[in-house]
């Protein structure tokens, strides 16, 4: 393990946060951006605190945790806070494939991207830290589903989690499903899932299309970049503002079909179209036209100045690395799972979430309700804990007024208010 401290220049950042590299010598190269927070003026890494890990989503960088990481670290009795940019992501690069190390190919081998591998960079990543528990891992938007593996991998190395904007449903491998997976059917049932639900959409009118698919096609990439840094610019804040509590169009809910034990395909495509249009699309629009669309017709609020910096940020790293190594998590969560992976994802759906377990989201992010029925299943199925008491407790299912998506960055004083409450809860079990 190499750690190189040359400081990323990005705005807003707080004196007690350190920009590094860490380089993962056994993760085939890849050298980890990330940024760390320890308590007041120490500026100088120590395994002394206890280690709290916080994994972005897309599209994200860990640039996103900017405004807890340094709340975190002076809670309690201190703690040391690390964010990074995951694997293909910002300034976080890898020695294996095409052209710039920076820079991911529609074309590169799905493997890497696969949540389970994604999982071991994160675990090397706190061994390289010198640590062999996380006190607390949090993860946000597809970030939620990475830290869900990760616990339910490693319980022994992560002590508790909290999961945020997506409820985390568990590995999903189903036995009836998995009992034929040699042959091929697992592949071919999923598929046929996938193939059903976007002929549903398709056929409706009008017709539509759900956002992951749209995010796995090979055109994804080219039509975010756009052409020119201004039509990267327009695309990154309307996308940003259409998710945040600011747009009128967040009016979160759970969905008719959240309730039904089985809804049918065509029920199901009809409860998705009611979600905005960031989430299930014109069949026919890329997403930068769904965002200008409804960036020329809505009546914008005026974002704040640090919002415009935030965004700036972004703009400037995707403008520098594209979006396919963010776009590829999508790809792989919709195809088949690489072989070598099978009986480790048919051991891991086994797994529950046995370590303490808390969920934060803006009240108007329907991030919460995108997939019906998922924010129940977390709490009452997927996580458990010590004596076999099911569930996650009513207070730590935590939904913040006013805040959308973006909630670390909309509501960053409540958020930290929640995971310091939590972490002292963590302490005295």
């Amino acid at each position: 393990m190499n750690t190189t401290f040359v400081p990323v220049e990005w705005p807003d950042l707080a004196p007690q946060i350190i920009s590094r590299y860490i380089t993962l010598g056994d993760r085939d190269g890849l050298s980890v951006h990330i940024l760390e927070a320890l308590p007041d003026t120490n500026n100088h890494p120590s395994t002394s605190y206890p280690l709290i890990l916080l994994l972005h989503g897309f599209p994200e960088l860990a640039y996103s945790w900017r405004k807890v990481l340094v709340p975190l670290a002076n809670a309690h009795s201190g703690y040391r806070v690390v964010a990074p940019d995951l694997r293909g992501f910002g300034r976080t690069t890898t020695k294996v494939g095409p052209g710039s190390a920076s820079q991911v190919q529609y074309e590169d081998a799905l493997s890497s991207f696969h949540m389970l591998n994604i999982m071991e960079d994160v675990s090397s990543l706190v061994q390289a830290l010198g640590y062999s528990s996380v006190t607390m891992l949090v993860g946000h938007d597809f970030g939620s589903f990475l830290a869900g593996h990760c616990v339910i991998a490693y319980p022994e190395l992560f002590a508790s989690v909290v999961f945020m904007s997506a409820p985390f449903e568990g590995i999903n491998f189903p036995k009836a499903i998995s009992r034929d997976i040699d042959d091929g059917t697992k592949e071919r049932s999923r598929a046929s899932l996938v193939s059903d639900i976007a002929t549903a959409l398709a056929a409706l009118r009008p017709p539509r299309k759900h956002y992951t698919s749209y995010f796995s096609s090979p055109s994804a990439n080219a039509d975010m970049l756009g052409q020119g840094r201004k039509a990267l610019n327009d695309f990154l804040s309307g996308y940003f503002y259409m998710k945040s509590g600011a747009w009128h169009g967040n009016s979160a809910h759970p969905l008719p079909s959240a309730f039904s034990a089985s809804p049918s395909i065509t029920e199901l495509a009809k409860d998705l179209a009611a979600l905005p249009e960031y989430y299930v699309m014109p069949l026919h629009e890329s997403m930068p036209e769904v965002i200008s669309r409804h960036s020329r017709t809505d009546a914008r609020d005026t974002t704040s100045k640090y919002e415009d910096v935030a965004e700036s940020v972004y703009a400037a790293e995707f403008a520098r690395t594209g979006f396919q190594g963010g776009l590829n998590y999508f790809r792989s969560i919709l195809s088949p799972p690489p072989p070598q992976r099978i009986a480790q994802l048919r051991a891991l759906a086994e797994r529950r979430v046995e370590v303490p377990a808390a969920f934060i989201s803006g009240a108007r992010d329907w991030g919460v309700y995108q997939a019906p029925g998922a924010e129940r299943k977390m709490r009452e199925v997927v996580c458990s804990r010590e004596g076999g008491k099911q569930g996650m407790d009513k207070e730590d299912f935590v939904v913040i007024e006013g805040a959308g998506h973006w909630v670390q960055q909309e509501a960053p004083r409540r958020v930290v208010q929640e995971l310091v409450r939590f972490l002292g809860k963590v302490k005295d079990l």
